[in-house]
This record gives C-alpha cells, sequence and structure tokens, in this order.
C-alpha cells in the first residue's frame, strides 16, 4: 500500500512539474516573442518614420520668401528613374516596391510642404524606357501617375525627356519610334509655356545633337508667336547646355537669351554661371549649398546659370538625395534656390537586415536552449 501511495504521489508530483514547467516554457516563449515583435516596430517607426521627420525638421523656412505675390514657386524634380521589370532579378518586385514607395513618401512630403506653382521633371523618368516594350511602357506611366499624381496636376507638371526615356546617351540610340512614345504620354519634347512673369522652354538636345545644323529650326518654330522677352526665361533640358562647345553655346545663347537652365542626368547637385563676354564657366556651388538659400541676381544680362538638379532616388548610388526649390521674385528679378534634402534609404536598409538576421539568431539558439532544458529536466523526473 505504501508503495502504491509513494507511486502516486510520484506521478502527481511529475505531473505538477511537468505543467508548471510547460507553462512557464509557453510564457518564456510569448515573451520572446513580444521582445521581437516590439524590437520591430521600433526598427520600422525609426526607418519609416523617425528618417522621414528629421529631414523633413531640417528643411529651410520657405514661408518670408515665398509669403510675397510676386513670387513663383517652382519644385524641381530630376532623374526619378523607376525601375524597370527585366534588370532587377527575382527580388525586383521588392526593389520596385520600396524604390517606389520612398519616391512617393519624399514627394508628397516635398509638395505639401512647397506647395509649388509648378513642378518641372528634368529626364530620366523611367530606368528602362529604351528596352521597355509598349505594354511595359504604360505600367511605368501608370506607376509615376500613382507615385507623383500627375494625371491630377498635368497642367502645372512639364516633364521632360532623358537618355533612359528616348535615348541620348550613345550615339544613334535615340530613335523617332521612342520620342514619338513620349510624346504620346507627356506632350512634346519641344514646347514652350508660358506663365505670369516666366517662360519654360522645354528642349531634348543630347550631347550628340548640333544646334545650327540639327535643332535651331525646331526651337525657333516655337518662338515665332512667343518670343524669349519673360522676366525669367528658363531652358528645360536634361543634358547640359553650358559644357557643350562655343559653337555650340554662343549661338543657342544669343537666340534665345535665357537666364537660367535647369538640367538633371549627373545625378549631383552644381550651379553653374557662364560669362557671355569672356565666354568662362565658373562653379558657384557642388553638391550642397553653404547656406540656407543661394541667391541668383537675374539683372546683369551678361551672366546665364545653370543648376544641376540632384537625383531624387536612392538607387542612383549617390550620398545625397533631394528636390531642388526656386522662388522666382520678379520685383526684384532675384532667384532664391535652396536643397530639400532627403534621407538616405541604404541605413534603413541595412538596419532591416540586422534586425533580421538578429532575429533568426535569437529564434534558433532560444529554441534550442528550450528544448535542452526540456530534455534535462524530463530525465531528472525519472
Amino acid at each position: 500500500m505504501s508503495r502504491l501511495n509513494t507511486s502516486l504521489k510520484y506521478r502527481y508530483y511529475s505531473f505538477y512539474i511537468r505543467n508548471y514547467f510547460y507553462s512557464k516554457l509557453k510564457l518564456w516563449k510569448s515573451k520572446r516573442l513580444g521582445i521581437l515583435i516590439i524590437i520591430g516596430i521600433l526598427v520600422v517607426f525609426i526607418n519609416e518614420v523617425l528618417f522621414y521627420e528629421w529631414s523633413y525638421l531640417n528643411w529651410p523656412n520657405i514661408e518670408e520668401l515665398a509669403k510675397k505675390s510676386t513670387v513663383e514657386k517652382l519644385l524641381l524634380v530630376a532623374d526619378p528613374q523607376l525601375i524597370g521589370e527585366k534588370d532587377e532579378g527575382i527580388f525586383g518586385f521588392i526593389t520596385r516596391y520600396d524604390a517606389d514607395r520612398y519616391l512617393a513618401k519624399t514627394f508628397t512630403q516635398v509638395n505639401g510642404y512647397v506647395k509649388p506653382h509648378w513642378v518641372l521633371f528634368l529626364g530620366d523618368i523611367f530606368d528602362e524606357g529604351l528596352s521597355a516594350s509598349d505594354d511595359e511602357f504604360k505600367r511605368y506611366f501608370e506607376r509615376f501617375d500613382s507615385i507623383f499624381d500627375y494625371k491630377k496636376y498635368e497642367h502645372r507638371y512639364i516633364i521632360v525627356p532623358g537618355d533612359n526615356d528616348v535615348g541620348g546617351e550613345y550615339y544613334g540610340d535615340k530613335k523617332p519610334i521612342l520620342k514619338e512614345r513620349f510624346r504620346n504620354y507627356f506632350g512634346r519634347t519641344t514646347a514652350l509655356y508660358h506663365q505670369n512673369d516666366i517662360q519654360f522652354l522645354k528642349l531634348d538636345i543630347d550631347m550628340f545633337d548640333p544646334y545650327i545644323d540639327g535643332k535651331r529650326t525646331a526651337i525657333m518654330e516655337q518662338m515665332q508667336t512667343h518670343p524669349m522677352t519673360a522676366i525669367f526665361r528658363l531652358i528645360l533640358n536634361h543634358w547640359p547646355i553650358l559644357k557643350r562647345t562655343t559653337r555650340f553655346v554662343k549661338p543657342f545663347i544669343n537666340d534665345l537669351e535665357p537666364n537660367l537652365i535647369l538640367k538633371g542626368d549627373s545625378h549631383h547637385f552644381t550651379i553653374t554661371s557662364y560669362d557671355r563676354v569672356n565666354m568662362i564657366n565658373k562653379i558657384l556651388a557642388e553638391e550642397y549649398l553653404s547656406q540656407t538659400f543661394f541667391t541668383l541676381n537675374l539683372n546683369d544680362k551678361n551672366f546665364v546659370y545653370e543648376i544641376s538638379v540632384p537625383t531624387c532616388s536612392y538607387r542612383m548610388g549617390v550620398q545625397r538625395m533631394g528636390y531642388v526649390v526656386l522662388l522666382l521674385d520678379s520685383e526684384t528679378k532675384t532667384v532664391h534656390l535652396t536643397i530639400l534634402s532627403t534621407p538616405r534609404r541604404n541605413p534603413a536598409l541595412f538596419l532591416y537586415l540586422f534586425y533580421g538576421i538578429f532575429a533568426l539568431i535569437f529564434l534558433i539558439v532560444s529554441s534550442l536552449f528550450s528544448r535542452r532544458t526540456l530534455v534535462q529536466l524530463l530525465a531528472h523526473l525519472r
């Protein structure tokens, strides 16, 4: 009888200990999972909220300059290069989603902050525009529209073609069919726009196009009824103009009389002045601004300024991305320029990768530890 009681007590205590251990183990596992979830939420908050808000808080205040009734606000966007469907491999749907989301988030933030009168896209809208089929190009356009809300604000958007859209980087890669397709979605590749005291001349002059024997006729046709006589005479072109030879630059400037040239292509920010008398270029700013605003005085007709706008896409591999804001004051004939920098995305992606590796190692190690503890305890209870 005593042996039976002892056996029953052993089984009872063994059952109690096992239940107690399993409940503790279950609680510990839930706590472990809870810790990972909390850390994950923190990582997402840092990457998707804190990084963007930190950039936003460092943007300059444009209200003091922009509140004048004589000021027009321009937002410059360069080289978004929406990722295509061919070159990204099996993870293309992830890289496209993240790059598109970054562009949409930063543009929405910048557009809401500036509330521009005009938004100027300075080329390389797509990354695989040259190799895209018509169906692919249509899908790329739909993504562009969803990111930048193009159809809703088409009346105040000007889209300039780049070499990744219609060719022009290499001799002979610019085909009429590509220009025609771009024109069907974004309007004429050479066009003149007029708003208040501003004239925008949209061009598609690549590094191989001559001026006198090539583009001159098409450009002058645009100016027959509306010559470039406004206070602000802006040339919009993806490729640089002032870096071309004197044979190109001199007649180009003399014919069109621009005072400001806006370009993309390089993915970097620069301001270059051109002395029309001495025919000399001088770099006034590069990569960043040493002050909050850079002011250009357009009263002196002997100088023309070319602004290279940085890319807005983190996929271009540069350290500094962002958008450029121009405040054009017709009363003083001055241009106030500032850069709205956007956050680097690579640190956020590395943080996600680090968290993923950490979570995986943590789960494996803790799982092995819990199994070993269970085996030891069960062996001891026997």
